[in-house]
């Protein structure tokens, strides 16, 4: 059953399924980026605490015990918003990282499929991409040229072996 949703995942087979087109793309991206934004936020995390910790020593040796239990309950706090934050970015890094991905290499299935049609010997296979796949328009439209020569010199052979066994 996982080797079934795992192939419908990565598989071309259907035209309008959302796939991870190519998962180790994909995923790769968004984990650079996490890798990157946590080198810098362990920067920036370093230097808040050594900021806090100097902060704190101050603060603590000079206020009341019962101040100090406020102090350390809203410091607990503001940590766990800050790793909710950090988690959420995660997410949501993954999450743009892949849908960016997928509409970038998306239109790879549509010219991966008219390679093999014209692989097949099908030249009358044509593909039309959506306007937003700009980027990958000027590998189409060359695609289609030559499906159409292709087309035109197998019916130009046809041509020429009908006009041979007539004669």
């Amino acid at each position: 059953m996982a080797v079934n949703f795992v192939r419908s995942l990565c598989g071309f087979d259907s035209r309008r399924a959302f796939r991870v087109l190519q998962f180790g793309t994909q995923i790769r991206l968004p984990l650079y980026l996490l890798l990157i934004t946590a080198a810098f936020m362990s920067l920036f995390a370093w230097n808040a605490h050594s900021g806090y910790v100097t902060l704190y020593t101050m603060v603590m040796t000079n206020v009341p015990e019962s101040f100090q239990e406020q102090l350390l309950r809203q410091t607990y706090d503001v940590s766990i918003v800050g790793a909710a934050i950090l988690g959420g970015f995660a997410l949501a890094m993954l999450g743009f990282c892949i849908a960016y991905t997928h509409t970038l290499l998306g239109p790879t299935v549509a010219l991966r499929r008219q390679v093999q049609s014209l692989k097949d010997g099908n030249y009358q296979a044509r593909n039309s991409l959506r306007k937003s796949d700009a980027a990958h328009q000027g590998l189409a439209d060359d695609l289609n040229k030559l499906a159409s020569i292709l087309q035109h010199t197998q019916k130009r052979a046809q041509s020429a072996q009908s006009a041979e066994h007539l004669a």
